[in-house]
């Protein structure tokens, strides 16, 4: 074959390689809004939309779509709600035509975001379900009320993650949930650390210096294993309490509570010897109170326990839970903005706990959304984010002004 023939032939080869490419690319839905719902072949299959100028959401269940033939009674449930399943009525859907069920709410509602850093829900099902079941050798029809709680069924990139149903508005991008997506389902295999560098043993264990601070780090857990059947969970753990070591630390605050060990997990003698001194503290906390109630008594609770504890107690001190991640995220994110960090270091760092890649992702705006409750505004928006903060936990009566003082010296 002629030189002109080959290349044109790999020409060939590479545009056919291109155009199957481009055809799997998924294609980008924007988010819409109707001055007036109507269900269409979208937001049957979104499970909801946006109306009213994007004032209101309009949840949509079709039970066709959900191959579920008789729903007696529909809820939609979500990070907005607490993940309620039917609680007294609130969040019911009626039906509206043929098999479509809705539900209308003010958009302001919705707007508390999950782990993808948007708005999450599924639908909570009530329905009589048919099923063949065989007895004595004989094949009996059935039928029985069913609780369930089905997947997101659509098909429409950037709208769903980990199973449950997204809610875009206008000016979102579905490309922005797809890169989430990508590092939330990546599983980092312990060859893809370079443990010979700080930033790889960093970027393994969660283990850093909190932005504002020297002398305050957080992470993973020191004993606790949460991912036993990786391969990088021993060695995660071992790092972690060599970087007790190496940087000192005297006490610690454990937000996960004082959890009973399981087979092969020991306590090192160093967190020992802290603990018989009464060098760590045990607060048990919750995914629910740190993100969705920070404006709350129990969140405040945490914080002046912390505070007190860090102002009683010898530093360096270490803040973990089980993955680093929600209860350390946001303790040391408010501990960060006392002593004066800017809000895009502490966004920062807070997204540094998906470089561990376990299968886990935590969008910046669900922190986000923890200090909007806890200061009144987006923390951007603070002329002084660290004024702002302390103002909430002193007119709460949590903190005086005297313990955030003393805490950014002792911190820094």
């Amino acid at each position: 074959m002629k030189l002109k023939q080959i290349v044109i032939a790999a020409l060939c080869v590479l545009g056919c390689a291109a155009g199957a490419y481009a055809k799997k690319a998924p294609k980008i839905v924007l988010p819409s809004v109707m001055e007036a719902f109507a269900p269409d072949k979208t937001n049957r299959q979104l499970g909801y939309q946006l109306a009213d100028g994007g004032k209101t959401v309009v949840f949509v269940f079709d039970s066709s779509v959900y191959r579920i033939q008789k729903p007696k009674k529909v809820f939609v449930e979500g990070s907005f709600n607490g993940w309620m399943k039917g609680v007294g009525g609130s969040w019911e859907l009626s039906p509206y035509k043929g098999t479509v069920w809705t539900f209308e709410c003010p958009a302001e509602l919705v707007k508390a975001p999950g782990n993808s850093g948007f708005p999450e829900f599924k639908f909570y099902v009530i329905a009589d379900v048919t099923k063949i079941e065989s007895l004595a050798g004989m094949q009996l029809e059935r039928t029985r009320e069913e609780r369930l709680e089905p997947n997101a069924v659509s098909k429409i990139a950037g709208y769903q993650m980990g199973g449950n149903n997204l809610i875009l508005f206008a000016g979102d991008s579905p490309e922005t949930v797809l890169e989430n997506i990508a590092l939330s389902e990546r599983v980092k295999k312990l060859s893809d650390f370079d443990l010979g560098t700080a930033e790889g043993r960093a970027m393994i264990s969660n283990f850093r210096l909190v932005p504002g601070t020297t002398r305050l780090f957080r992470g993973y857990h020191p004993y606790k294993t949460s991912r036993p059947n990786f391969d990088t969970e021993r060695r995660r753990i071992e790092i972690v309490n060599q970087e007790l070591a190496a940087n000192g630390i005297k006490s610690i605050i454990t937000l996960s509570g004082d959890e009973k060990l399981a087979k092969n997990e020991e306590v090192s003698l160093d967190i020992l010897a802290m603990r018989a001194v009464g060098n760590q503290l045990f607060i048990d906390t919750s995914y629910n109170t740190v993100y969705y109630h920070s404006d709350g008594f129990d969140f405040g609770n945490v914080i002046r326990q912390v505070v007190e504890f860090i102002n009683s107690h010898p530093g360096p001190y270490y803040v973990h839970c089980r993955l680093g991640t929600d209860r350390t995220g946001t303790v040391s994110a408010v501990l960060a903005a006392l002593c004066g960090a800017p809000w895009e270091d502490i966004k920062s760092d807070y997204q540094k706990s998906n470089d561990m890649g376990i299968n886990e992702f935590r969008d910046y705006r669900l922190l986000r959304y923890s200090f909007e409750q806890l200061i009144g505004m987006p923390p951007e928006e603070a002329a002084d984010l660290q004024k702002a903060v302390a103002a909430h936990f002193v007119d709460g009566r949590y903190l005086t002004q005297g313990d955030i003082d003393k805490l950014a010296s002792n911190l820094k």
